[in-house]
């Protein structure tokens, strides 16, 4: 499915590029942060170029930050793992003194004893 993205990426950045193009001598009024102002005014194409830069520095901060956090994850179960593995491997050559034991003689005895 990347391939696919990739195309509608692609696509849709060749749409802007021929509206930029077609619109080269075309200026606009960019307000900022005071929708009451007159605004900057300044080339189509440079407001295209900086709104495509905003997003794009957008998109790099968030999946920066996701990135981080997905790195964070995988080490914590990393170190779970190999303590894991570590108690695995202590059990595999535990020695079984003591774990087979015989039965207590009582506990033969009722075990021997007739149920009725």
């Amino acid at each position: 499915m990347w391939y696919l993205r990739l195309f509608v990426l692609l696509g849709l950045n060749a749409v802007v590029i021929l509206f930029a193009l077609a619109n080269v001598n075309e200026t606009v009024a960019v307000r900022w942060l005071d929708p009451q102002s007159a605004g900057t005014r300044m080339n189509l194409t440079v407001a295209l170029l900086l709104a495509y830069l905003l997003g794009f520095l957008t998109f790099f901060l968030i999946s920066a930050l996701r990135e981080l956090r997905l790195r964070r994850r995988h080490n914590q179960l990393q170190r779970q793992f190999e303590a894991l593995r570590e108690e695995l491997n202590r059990l595999r050559t535990a020695p079984l003194d003591g774990l087979l034991e015989p039965p207590a003689p009582e506990a033969e005895a009722e075990s021997e004893a007739p149920r009725g």
